[in-house]
Order: C-alpha cells, then sequence, then structure tokens
C-alpha cells in the first residue's frame, strides 16, 4: 500500500487513518488478488470458448484462420499464447458482423446514422461515442450476453441525440429497450 500525504501532516495522523482504513484495504487486496487469479487461471486450452455470455466448445484444426459456427468455435492448433492471438482475431471479426448488424437495426429506430463503426480492444470500457459520430466498441463486448450487447449499442446510438446522461437519455435508450418488467 501507497500513502501519499502532505509533506507536514504529522506521521501518528497518517498511521491513524491507515489503521482506521484496515479493513477496508484488506478487503481491496483480497479483490485484487482473485481478481488477478482468474485472469491467470483462465486459459483457452481446455477446450471452451466464452462467446454472447456463455461457453461454447472448441475445436482445434488445421486452417490458419480462426472461425465460429454458431455452436461450435474453431481456432488453429497452437500454444496458449497462439490460441488467445486466434481468439482475439475471431472476436473481433465476430464483433465487427454482430455489432454493424445490431447498428443497422437500432440507427434508424433512434433516427441516427453513425459516421464509422470501429472495433478496438479497450478492457475498461465496452463502448464510446465521438463527438465525430464515430462508434467505438471493444471487441471485449462480445463475452457479453447478447441483451448486454444490444444496450451498449443501443447506449452509444443514444448518445448522438443525448451526449449525456440525463434523465432524458435514459428515457430516450428506454424508448427503443425497455428495461425488464415494464
Amino acid at each position: 500500500v501507497i500513502v501519499r500525504a502532505p509533506k507536514r501532516l504529522a506521521l501518528y495522523r497518517i498511521e491513524a487513518f491507515i489503521k482506521e482504513k484496515q479493513s477496508w484495504i484488506e478487503q481491496h487486496q483480497k479483490r485484487l488478488q482473485e481478481q488477478q487469479s482468474q485472469k491467470e487461471s483462465f486459459c483457452l486450452s481446455d477446450g471452451q470458448f466464452p462467446l454472447f455470455g456463455r461457453m461454447l466448445p472448441m475445436q482445434m484444426t488445421q486452417e490458419k484462420a480462426p472461425c465460429w459456427q454458431q455452436t461450435v468455435v474453431f481456432l488453429p492448433e497452437g500454444d496458449e499464447q497462439q490460441l488467445k492471438s486466434s481468439a482475439e482475431q475471431l472476436y473481433r471479426q465476430v464483433a465487427r458482423q454482430t455489432l454493424q448488424s445490431k447498428v443497422e437495426h437500432f440507427a434508424p429506430k433512434l433516427g441516427v446514422q453513425p459516421a464509422s463503426l470501429r472495433i478496438n480492444g479497450a478492457k475498461g470500457r465496452w463502448g464510446s461515442c465521438s463527438g465525430k459520430n464515430r462508434l467505438n466498441f471493444s471487441w471485449r463486448l462480445m463475452l457479453a450476453p447478447e441483451h448486454c450487447i444490444d444496450y451498449v449499442v443501443v447506449h452509444e446510438l443514444a448518445h448522438r441525440v443525448h451526449p449525456d446522461h440525463s434523465p432524458a437519455f435514459h428515457a430516450y435508450v428506454e424508448s427503443v429497450l425497455p428495461a425488464p418488467g415494464r
């Protein structure tokens, strides 16, 4: 743990603050360790491929390019690093097809037309909409269930009309994708 404090702050106050926050610090350290452990334990060589919120069976193939046939994923044979590279290539392909189709479906319902659609590798953000009317989506969005993908697409398209997260923005999103149970 790194503590940053003003130079003139007494050491006993810093130590008291740390002691007061000790359980919070330990809780967050534990959570970060668990997240790191999950990342390190994930491997494609176990024959499972996460896509659209479910795990699909994966088969190794002699083909050079990865492909997906609704219920089975085919990746070129290789070590774990090569499998991850092939998987990212496939996620990008699936993302381009899926998101282009969903944008074409939802854009007219929202009365907008984006200038372009880009697929990136963002880890902390599934989608964004630039001031120049460009939609950006992370290929990692393909790990989420379809209803989540729909929501992110509609959310980003709605920013063309409401460039904020105001009540009007959320009402606009709900006009196309009503919240469950409504």
